[in-house]
């Protein structure tokens, strides 16, 4: 019986063939999440456009709707669900209030905050959608069993949760920063011809954290705190875990320039 090929099987056999000697074993699984993805994301945005809708204005309205009435939810914690910077969820809010798909309402407790609320033209829409949506989704699976989908849904959670986590390498700290080993740092500002300083590079800032809230930014690289050299994510923990001072002060350098955080 024949094998039937995926493009990652076209993929694979072109390197065997230019460089036996990689290991491709991530691209059969990281390649074809990719490739699947796309045909999703496709599947998904063509669905969506039946409605006049962009697959970011659904996830904006469906998180409302499944958070229960009343329908709404600190702006903070949207963009935070919805992994996004400060500006571009402000920018979103803007389009879907003036489509009159949400409202902006006051924190009567905090008056830096503001409440994203459903509105009825909103909820009307986002009811319509869903089982659409939904009908959509389980189409893209048909060619899985239900015992193939069980077996799919047990390693995605467990794949997500390490992700999510990132405890395998220690990285990720309660700061909402995702860092750099210092081997790694080093080397990507080599490459874009930044000078060689010790430290740990910020990969990621999660959006709505505190780095984020303090200025932290995606290539700072941070080589001291309290006046002590940051070397490894080892001496980052162990300074942050010192009770004094509270307020900790960060060096930082972005590009060529030492800031202070």
């Amino acid at each position: 019986m024949k094998v039937i090929e995926d493009h990652i099987d076209t993929v694979i056999a072109d390197w065997k063939r230019e460089r036996p000697d990689y290991d491709l074993a991530p691209v059969e699984i990281i390649g074809r999440a990719g490739r699947i993805m796309e045909y999703v994301d496709r599947a998904l945005e063509a669905k969506f456009q039946e409605f006049g809708i962009t697959r970011a204005t659904f996830d904006v309205l469906a998180t409302l709707r499944r958070g229960g009435r009343p329908y709404r939810m600190p702006q903070r914690d949207l963009m935070r669900r919805l992994l996004r910077t400060s500006g571009s969820m402000s920018l979103r809010i803007d389009a879907l209030e003036r489509e009159g798909f949400v409202s902006r309402l006051p924190d009567k407790e905090d008056r830096r905050s503001v409440f994203v609320a459903l509105a009825p033209k909103g909820l009307s829409l986002i009811e319509k959608v869903i089982p659409e949506h939904l009908t959509n989704e389980t189409t893209l699976l048909t060619g899985l069993s239900k015992a193939d989908c069980d077996e799919l849904k047990s390693l995605l959670r467990k794949w997500l949760i390490s992700l999510e986590t990132n405890v395998s390498q220690g990285s990720q700290l309660q700061l909402g920063i995702m860092l750099l080993d210092p081997h790694t740092s080093l080397t990507k500002r080599r490459a874009v011809g930044l000078p060689d300083v010790p430290g740990i590079l910020v990969h990621h800032v999660e959006p709505g954290s505190w780095a984020g809230d303090q200025g932290f930014r995606k290539g700072d690289l941070i080589y001291a705190i309290e006046g002590r050299s940051v070397r490894s994510i080892a001496d980052l923990r162990s300074i942050l875990n010192k009770s004094k001072p509270r307020a900790k002060r960060f060096k930082v350098m972005r590009g060529s320039d030492s800031i202070e955080i």
